[in-house]
C-alpha cells in the first residue's frame, strides 16, 4: 500500500470552504457567524482590511458588526448613514459586487474617505451579503495595492461564503422577530379567567385596565364613558404606574371631559366601531382632530378601541404613550377584544335596565296602536303619538311629510307645534338620489346626531335649521319601498340616538304609515267625489241653463271657487270676425285684472292664437307674452296662465278661449287640471248647443214671421185680384171698351198692385224688410174695417170705431196693417154672432198712440198668460203660441216689438177679450222718438164698454 499524497492547496481550500459552510450552518447567534466569516476571508484571502456591515432597511444605515485591519479604526461596530450617490448604498441597492481602483481617490466614498487616507487603502472590494433579492448587508475587502481585485475563483468562493452567511443571517432575524412578537391569546385567556368570578361592572373595568396595561406596557391606559345627551365622554377608569383608578360621572376631573364637537373624527370612527390608532408616522385620522385629542390627552401616541353594547357605542379603552410608538399588529387585536369582551361582559343590572326600558317602549307602541285604530281624527292620533314620544325620547318635535307624486317632492301635513316655520308652508324641495335611495333602501330608523356635521338630507337643511331640528330620527313609513311618508323626531340640540330609540320611532311609524295611508285614500275620495260633484254640476247647468251669458258667468264663478284662481276670463269672436272681446270675467284680488273694453286680434294675439293651435290646457307664465297680451292681461311678475280652446271637435270652428291666472307659487295638481278640463269641454259644448238652438230658434221666427206676412199680404193680393177681375167680367158683359174709365181704372188697380208686389219680391225673399211710411189714422182704420168688413157680415158684428185723434202713424204701415188686421178678424171668429166690436184710440205719450179692440168672445186664459211671459223655456213643451192663433199673436207681436212698439191681449173685468197695440206716431226723426219707457196704461176697464 503506498504512501498517501500531500494535500495539495486546492484540496485545502475546499477542505476550509467546506468547514466554514458548516460552521455558518450550525451556529445561531450573530457574532460568532461574523466572526468565523472574518477568521476564514482573513485566512484565505490576501485583504489585509476586512469590514462587515449589516442594513438597518427602516433607517437606511449599515451597523458595523466588526473587521480586521492592521491598526484599529473607530468605525468597526459604528453605525454609518448611506448617503444617496456613495458606493455604499450603490451595492445595497443594485446588490452586485462593486470594485474600486483606489479608495482614496474615490468621490463617493463618504465616510470611508479619511480612513482611505489614514490607512492608505488602494483596491477594494464591497460585497452584498444577501438573501434571495434583499440585501442584509455588506462586506468590505481592502489593501494597500492600487487596482487589486480578486479571480474569477475568488469571487465564487466569496459568493458561496456570503450566501450562507445571509441565510445564517435572515435565520437569526426571523428567530428575533418571533422572540419579540407579542402573542395576544394568552393575556386574553387570562383576562377571561380574571372576568369571570366578577360581577360588578367597576371591578370588571379596573381588572380590563390592569391586564391591559401589564401587556401592552404603554405609559397610560384608560376607559371612558359616553354620556349620549350631553354627548362627551367621561374618564372613568385610569392606570398609571400603580393601580387603577375608579371615577363616576360627578367625579371625574372636569379638565379630562372630551367634548364630542371638539373631536367629531374621533367619534364618528368610534360609532362605526372602527378601531383608532395614531403611532409614529401612522394615523387613522385626520391632522386637526389627532392634534386637538392628542393635545387633551397628553398623549404621542394612542389605540383606541369602541365598547358598545347591542350596537350602541358605551365608551372606549385607550392606551396612551408619552413618546412616538408603532404599535404592533397583536397590540391591536388584543386592546380591541378586551374592548368587546367589556361589551360582552355588562352586568345583569345594566340588562334589567334595558328590558325595562324595552317593556316601556312596548307600553307606549301599545298605546299608540290602539289610539291609532280608536281615534278617526288622524291629527288628533298624531297629537297623541307626538305627546306620548317626544318625552320617551327627550325630543322637541314631531313631524310627518306627505309625498306628493304631483310635486315629486315632500309636503309637511303633521307637525307638532303651532307655529310652522316659512319654509314648511311650501313644499320641500327635491331630495338627491343619494338621500332619496338611503330612505327606500334603509331597513332601519336613519340617526342624524349632529346636522352640521352631516351631508345627509342635504335639500331639506335650510328647513330644518329654521325648524331649529339639530338632531333626527329619520323613518320611512313604508320600510322597504319608496317613501310615500316619513316621521321625523327631532330635537333642537345635539343629541345621540339608540338602537332602542331607533326601534320604537320604526314601529310608531309603521303605524303612523297605516293613518297617511287612510288618510290619502280619504283625500282621493273627496276628490272623486268633487269631481263627480262637478259633472254633475256641469249637467244640470247645460239642462237649466238656456242663456248663454248666464251659462258663461256661472261657469267661470265656478271654476274660480273650485281652483281658487283670483283671476279667470273668457275671451269669444263671432266667426270669421277678425277681433275678440272678454265678454266675462271673474277677478277676486286687485293685482289682476282684464280689459273688457279691449279689443283683442284673433290673428295676431299670443294667447288666442297658441290656445287654439294647442289640444288640451296651454301652460304659461308672464313673462311668456308679448306686450301686445299685456296690454289686456294685467297681473304680478312671474303669475301662472292657463289657457284653453273651447274646442268641441276637429271639424267645428272655435270661437271662444278660456284664460286662467294665479300667483308665481301656483301649483296646478292633476286633480285640477282634470276638473278644468272637464268643466271647460262641458262649457265647450254647452256654448255651441245654446248658440244653435239660439240661431235655429232666429231663423224659426224669422221665417214663422216672413211666412206669415207673404200669406196676408198674398190673400190681401188675392182679394184685390178677384175683385178686379169681377169688376172686369162686369165691364165685359157691358160690352165696355178698353179705353171706357172704368176699363181704365181696373188696370190701374191691377198696375198699382203690381208695383206693392215689388218690394216683396226683391227684399223678402228670405227675411222681412222694414220701409218706413207714414198713413194718417183715420185712412189705417178705414182700410182695416174694409179688410174686415166679410168677416164682420158673416158673424152679423155690431162694430164700431171710436177715434178722436186726427194723427198720422209712421213706420212699417203694410205690416202695421196686417197686425191690427189679425186681431180684428181674431176678435171676429171668437164673438158670438150678433155681438159687438169696438175699435178705441187714444194717446199714450207724445210719440205713441193706443189702438185697442174689445170684443166679447171665449178666449184661453192659457193663451194670455203665454203671450205675456213668452214661450215657455223647454221649447218640446206644448204651448198655445205654436199653432194659429197663438203663433200669429207671438209674431204680431214680435213684429211690433222690432218697430219699438207693443202688443198684448188683456182679458177685462167684465168677461171681455181686450186686444192692445201700441202704435208710433210719425216724427220728424224716428230715431229720437221717445220709447215705451215706464208702466203702460191699465187696460180698458169695463166703463170703456157700449
Amino acid at each position: 500500500m503506498g504512501q498517501p499524497k500531500a494535500p495539495t492547496k486546492f484540496d485545502k481550500q475546499v477542505v476550509a470552504l467546506g468547514r466554514i459552510l458548516q460552521t455558518l450552518r450550525e451556529l445561531e447567534d450573530l457574532e460568532p457567524l461574523i466572526e468565523a466569516v472574518l477568521e476564514y476571508v482573513s485566512a484565505e484571502f490576501e485583504y489585509p482590511f476586512l469590514w462587515i456591515g449589516l442594513y438597518d432597511r427602516v433607517n437606511h444605515q449599515l451597523q458595523g458588526q466588526g473587521g480586521r485591519s492592521a491598526a484599529p479604526i473607530r468605525l468597526m461596530h459604528q453605525m454609518i448613514s448611506l448617503s444617496p450617490g456613495d458606493l455604499m448604498e450603490q451595492v445595497v441597492i443594485q446588490q452586485r459586487p462593486l470594485a474600486v481602483p483606489d479608495l482614496r481617490a474615490e468621490s463617493r466614498a463618504g465616510t470611508w474617505a479619511p480612513i482611505a487616507e489614514q490607512q492608505n487603502i488602494q483596491g477594494t472590494l464591497l460585497f452584498p451579503i444577501r438573501h434571495r433579492h434583499t440585501c442584509l448587508g455588506v462586506m468590505l475587502l481592502a489593501t494597500e495595492q492600487w487596482g487589486m481585485s480578486p479571480s474569477a475563483s475568488q469571487r465564487a468562493v466569496l459568493a458561496l461564503v456570503l450566501g450562507a452567511l445571509a441565510e445564517a443571517l435572515y435565520l437569526h432575524e426571523q428567530n428575533q422577530q418571533q422572540l419579540k412578537l407579542k402573542r395576544a391569546d394568552q393575556p386574553l385567556l387570562s383576562l377571561l379567567e380574571a372576568l369571570e368570578p366578577l360581577t360588578h361592572l367597576e371591578d370588571r373595568l379596573k381588572t380590563v385596565v390592569q391586564i391591559t396595561h401589564q401587556f401592552i406596557a404603554p405609559s397610560r391606559t384608560n376607559i371612558y364613558w359616553f354620556a349620549p345627551q350631553e354627548r362627551f365622554f367621561w374618564h372613568r377608569v385610569a392606570y398609571h404606574r400603580t393601580r387603577p383608578t375608579i371615577h363616576t360621572i360627578e367625579s371625574h376631573p372636569a379638565d379630562s371631559r372630551i367634548e364630542v364637537s371638539q373631536v367629531k373624527g374621533f367619534y364618528q370612527s368610534l360609532q362605526a366601531n372602527q378601531l383608532v390608532v395614531i403611532g409614529e408616522a401612522q394615523t387613522s385620522l385626520n391632522t386637526t382632530v389627532t392634534s386637538l385629542l392628542m393635545q387633551q390627552l397628553r398623549a404621542r401616541s394612542l389605540i383606541a378601541a369602541p365598547i358598545r353594547f347591542q350596537s350602541e357605542l358605551l365608551g372606549f379603552i385607550s392606551v396612551e404613550g408619552e413618546q412616538a410608538r408603532i404599535w404592533t399588529e397583536a397590540e391591536r387585536n388584543y386592546l380591541q377584544a378586551a374592548a368587546r369582551l367589556v361589551g360582552l361582559a355588562m352586568p345583569t343590572a345594566e340588562m334589567e335596565a334595558k328590558v325595562e326600558e324595552v317593556k316601556a317602549n312596548q307600553v307606549l307602541t301599545a298605546t299608540v296602536s290602539r289610539s291609532i285604530h280608536s281615534h278617526e281624527d288622524w291629527r288628533k292620533t298624531l297629537d297623541l303619538c307626538a305627546k306620548e314620544l317626544c318625552p320617551r325620547l327627550q325630543a322637541d318635535q314631531l313631524m310627518v311629510l306627505l309625498y306628493n307624486s304631483e310635486l315629486a317632492g315632500f309636503e309637511l301635513c303633521y307637525y307638532s307645534r303651532t307655529q310652522v316655520s316659512r319654509f314648511a308652508r311650501t313644499p320641500w324641495p327635491p331630495l338627491s338620489d343619494v338621500d332619496w335611495q338611503m330612505l327606500e333602501r334603509s331597513q332601519d330608523a336613519i340617526c342624524i346626531e349632529d346636522l352640521e356635521d352631516e351631508l345627509k338630507l342635504l335639500a331639506w337643511q335650510p328647513i330644518l335649521a329654521e325648524m331649529k331640528a339639530r338632531s333626527l330620527i329619520v323613518c320611512n313609513v313604508s320600510m322597504g319601498h319608496a317613501p310615500e311618508g316619513l316621521l321625523i323626531v327631532s330635537s333642537r340640540h345635539a343629541h345621540s340616538w339608540n338602537q332602542l330609540d331607533r326601534s320604537l320611532v320604526q314601529v310608531v311609524s309603521q303605524q303612523v304609515g297605516l293613518i297617511l295611508h287612510q288618510w290619502q285614500l280619504q283625500r282621493q275620495v273627496s276628490q272623486q267625489i268633487q269631481l263627480y260633484q262637478t259633472m254633475q254640476w256641469g249637467l244640470q247647468t247645460i239642462q237649466r241653463t238656456f242663456q248663454l251669458d248666464q251659462l258663461e258667468q256661472g261657469t267661470l264663478e265656478y271654476i274660480a271657487k273650485l281652483l281658487r284662481v283670483p283671476l279667470i276670463g273668457l275671451i269669444s269672436w263671432v266667426a270669421d270676425q277678425p277681433e275678440a272681446r272678454i265678454t266675462c270675467t271673474v277677478i277676486k284680488e286687485k293685482s289682476f285684472d282684464l280689459v273688457t273694453t279691449a279689443t283683442i286680434p284673433v290673428a295676431s294675439d299670443a294667447i288666442v292664437s297658441w290656445a287654439l293651435q294647442t289640444e288640451g290646457l296651454l301652460p304659461l307664465t308672464l313673462e311668456d307674452l308679448p306686450d301686445n297680451s299685456r296690454q289686456w292681461l294685467r297681473a304680478p311678475t312671474g303669475s301662472k296662465l292657463l289657457a284653453m280652446a273651447l274646442k268641441t271637435a276637429p271639424e267645428h270652428t272655435c270661437n271662444a278661449v278660456l284664460i286662467l291666472a294665479d300667483q308665481s307659487d301656483r301649483r296646478w295638481s292633476e286633480y285640477h287640471l282634470n276638473a278644468l278640463t272637464l268643466l271647460a269641454n262641458q262649457l265647450a259644448w254647452s256654448r255651441r248647443h245654446l248658440g244653435l238652438v239660439e240661431m235655429l230658434l232666429i231663423q224659426r221666427e224669422s221665417l214663422e214671421a216672413l211666412n206669415w206676412y207673404k200669406q196676408k199680404r198674398f190673400g190681401e193680393v188675392h182679394r184685390l185680384i178677384e175683385h178686379s177681375v169681377r169688376r172686369l167680367n162686369e165691364l165685359s158683359v157691358q160690352k165696355s171698351t178698353p179705353s171706357s174709365p172704368q176699363y181704365q181704372q181696373v188696370l190701374r188697380q191691377l198696375g198699382s198692385l203690381l208695383t206693392t208686389l215689388a218690394p216683396i219680391l226683391k227684399h223678402e225673399d228670405w227675411q222681412l224688410h222694414s220701409e218706413y211710411e207714414t198713413t194718417p189714422l183715420a185712412s189705417l182704420l178705414n182700410r182695416l174695417m174694409e179688410r174686415a168688413r166679410t168677416a164682420i157680415e158673416r158673424q152679423q158684428l155690431w162694430a164700431k170705431v171710436h177715434n178722436d185723434n186726427n194723427l198720422t202713424i209712421g213706420g212699417d204701415i203694410p205690416k202695421i196693417e196686417f197686425i191690427l188686421y189679425e186681431l180684428m178678424a181674431a176678435a171676429c171668429d171668437r164673438s158670438a154672432v150678433g155681438g159687438r166690436i169696438d175699435i178705441w184710440c187714444r194717446p199714450h205719450n207724445r210719440d205713441w198712440i193706443e189702438v185697442a179692440i174689445t170684443d166679447s168672445g171665449i178666449i184661453d186664459d192659457a193663451l194670455i198668460e203665454e203671450l205675456h211671459s213668452g214661450r215657455p223655456e223647454d221649447l218640446l213643451a206644448p204651448s198655445q203660441l205654436e199653432d194659429p192663433p197663438g203663433l200669429h199673436f207671438a209674431i204680431c207681436q214680435a213684429l211690433m216689438q222690432k218697430m219699438g212698439g207693443e202688443l198684448n191681449l188683456f182679458k177685462l173685468d167684465d168677461g171681455r177679450v181686450l186686444s192692445r197695440v201700441i202704435l208710433p206716431i210719425a216724427h220728424k226723426n224716428p230715431a229720437r222718438r221717445v220709447q215705451i219707457d215706464g208702466p203702460t196704461s191699465k187696460p180698458f176697464s169695463r166703463r170703456q164698454g157700449r
